[in-house]
């Protein structure tokens, strides 16, 4: 892995601090723990793998019989589904999915184009949402964005790209980027995405994105910008009062 220790160290006190174990609970040069930990207030069954270590957050009631359950259950969401399911929870459970956590430390490479105009004005975000897929428009939701940046072309009047990141109260920026349809595979994303990028690294923060399975686009722009995968999370929902 090329991130620095301290980097490590960092995405390590944040995960541990956003689920409410010790500080140095999951620090990369600690022997490898699995913790159970109640959520308080939510409704899902949450698994963390960040590199050896693991932590299960679930509604308190649940953690008995999770902390009894094998371990192959917490590497793959339709295990974990099914064994919640003959709990008798079917059908008010569902997988949100599995996300890898990759993350970077260094500066991208920016090329400057004279073709291009970039605006930091959210609203132009806004506008490039409504002309994506729901299904990506969804994955850049505008609430408490920290800092956004959008692509315009010389030849087009509507945003063409765009990236940003939020970081709510922690030293993590997590980082999301969304193209319009007719203008993939030409390098914008990842234009948009390396601004997002140094920007979040010189605020001091550590970029840090979260790639669904199935996103192969997604994971190979993330490659190209250097992140590094470091662990995942496993999300399923429960209902039902559960």
């Amino acid at each position: 892995m090329n991130l620095e220790f301290g980097t490590r160290a960092i995405i390590a006190l944040s995960w541990a601090r956003e689920f409410g174990v010790p500080d140095s609970g999951l620090q990369p040069d600690r022997e490898p723990v699995s913790l159970f930990v109640p959520s308080l207030g939510t409704d899902k069954v949450e698994v963390l793998h960040l590199g050896d270590h693991q932590v299960v957050r679930a509604p308190e009631e649940l953690l008995p019989l999770l902390r009894e359950t094998a371990a192959h259950h917490f590497v793959d969401d339709r295990a974990l589904l099914g064994l919640l399911h003959s709990w008798g929870l079917a059908p008010s459970i569902r997988s949100l999915g599995v996300d890898a956590l990759t993350y970077l430390d260094s500066p991208c490479e920016i090329v400057d184009s004279e073709h291009i105009t970039v605006s930091v004005d959210i609203d132009d975000l806004a506008e490039l949402r409504e002309k994506s897929p729901r299904d990506d428009a969804v994955s850049t939701t505008l609430d408490a964005w920290d800092q956004c940046f959008v692509l315009f072309s010389d030849t087009r009047d509507d945003p063409v790209a765009g990236s940003g990141y939020t970081s709510p109260g922690t030293l993590l920026a997590d980082t999301r980027v969304l193209t319009h349809p007719e203008m993939r595979g030409h390098g914008l994303g990842r234009y948009a995405a390396a601004l997002a990028v140094d920007d979040a690294l010189s605020e001091g923060l550590i970029p840090q994105a979260r790639i669904k399975d199935g996103q192969d686009a997604a994971n190979a722009l993330a490659t190209s910008l250097g992140f590094e995968v470091v662990g995942s999370m496993m999300t399923l929902k429960l209902h039902n009062g559960m």
